[in-house]
């Protein structure tokens, strides 16, 4: 395995898949999936998607921009909210788009999906072009007409994919074993995650565990487990608090502006059935409040971690269209009042997804370079991963 990495390391430099990038992506920093080339209003169209990369405190460390014209290209369509949720996992980065040049028209409806993973040097290992066949095409090609919406990686060149169904039956999440693809459920879906080596994913209406474990066959039976009542769910987070290897604690990010909606925190007791504590909206000046009121709106991305009874939740606003933020907030116990802006994405942008850039799996070279203690610290960061 290691030789074939090093053959794919050795022809990403020479053949291309070129990103523009400074360095590294330091583990337990903020990644964040930003749209736009800031010269024009976001449209349908396809656009420029840059990954930028903050401390936990909001300093920009590096901004890392795929191409969007040529054979490495990967856009976004500008004006969909739905779309450009990344997911971090095993120290790998999976961003989905499309393969279409800038500037083409209502691209979420044209048969190019795209994805993209990269690993923590910023470059990219594995670029996966969808099947162009159609619904109906062999293989079928997922989202063939709508919006792909996110992916996780589970290593260089697995993923699984979720996205919008249009036509019926090419949505829902996908697995791609490095050389084909196989739907594991239809329907719309949002963002997919993995915690504890479980696979979830949410729709609209909240939070779904499909299967047992990282399945990847057809016909996976999909069970929710948060239900949103008239919800827009979109970034969810699950945390094992007690380390007893079951979640109990989650959160969503709604975008819904009404009570009930925005950012929610859920308990359970067994991992299956789960309460909502509180949920909460935002406005203009960073005010969290339950109730709803006049510039008041909830959240799309969300990401965070959990260290000695308190998460630090980064989360990103559905308040703005374009220039919206990217948000810190802190849960020690009781509803927070108040949130922490790290940054905007700026005019003509827009921020989507957001996530922490976990460890890879670790090597026995990163053993005897950081010894057992270290590696027990930086574990701590991987709040995806077991």
């Amino acid at each position: 395995m290691k030789t074939i990495l090093s053959l794919i390391a050795v022809l990403n430099l020479f053949l291309g898949l070129p990103l523009s990038k400074a360095a590294n992506i330091s583990v337990g920093n903020i990644i964040v999936e930003r749209v736009g080339d800031g010269t024009a209003a976001l449209t349908s169209g396809a656009t420029s998607v840059a990954l930028l990369e903050y401390s936990t405190s909001g300093s920009a460390i590096q901004t890392i921009t795929f191409p969007s014209t040529g054979s490495n290209q990967l856009t976004e369509a500008g004006s969909a909210n739905s779309a450009g949720y990344l997911n971090s996992y095993n120290g790998l980065v999976a961003v989905t788009g499309y393969n279409s040049s800038s500037g083409t028209a209502s691209v979420s409806s044209q048969n190019t999906k795209v994805t993209s993973i990269i690993d923590n040097s910023g470059s990219v290992v594995t670029r996966t072009v969808y099947p162009t066949g159609g619904p109906s095409g062999t293989p079928p090609s997922p989202f063939s007409a709508s919006n792909i919406r996110s992916a996780i990686a589970t290593s260089s060149s697995t993923f699984y994919a979720s996205g919008n169904s249009n036509p019926t039956g090419t949505g829902g999440v996908w697995y791609n074993d490095g050389t084909s693809f196989t739907q594991l459920i239809s329907g719309n879906t949002r963002n997919v995650e993995i915690y504890n080596n479980q696979l979830f994913y949410s729709a609209s209406s909240g939070v779904f565990r499909l299967g047992n474990g990282l399945p990847t066959t057809a016909g996976t039976t999909s069970t929710q487990i948060i239900s949103v009542s008239g919800g827009s769910v979109y970034g969810f987070l699950m945390f094992d608090t007690n380390s007893d290897n079951l979640l109990d604690t989650a959160y969503t990010a709604d975008d819904g502006a009404s009570v009930g909606k925005g950012l929610s925190k859920w308990t359970s007791v067994d991992g299956n059935t789960w309460t909502q504590s509180w949920s909460l909206l935002i406005n203009a000046s960073n005010a969290l409040q339950a109730t709803a009121a006049t510039g008041f709106a909830g959240f799309r991305g969300l990401s965070g971690s959990y260290e000695n009874g308190v998460a630090t939740l980064f989360a990103i606003s559905g308040t703005e269209s374009n220039n919206n933020r990217l948000l810190r907030i802190l849960d020690n116990g009781t509803a927070p009042t108040t949130a922490t802006t790290l940054a905007t994405s700026g005019a003509n942008y827009a921020f989507r997804g957001v996530d922490i850039m976990t460890v890879p799996e670790p090597s026995s070279s990163l053993l005897i370079v950081l010894g057992a203690g270290a590696l027990v610290g930086i574990r701590s960061l991987r709040r995806k991963q077991s």
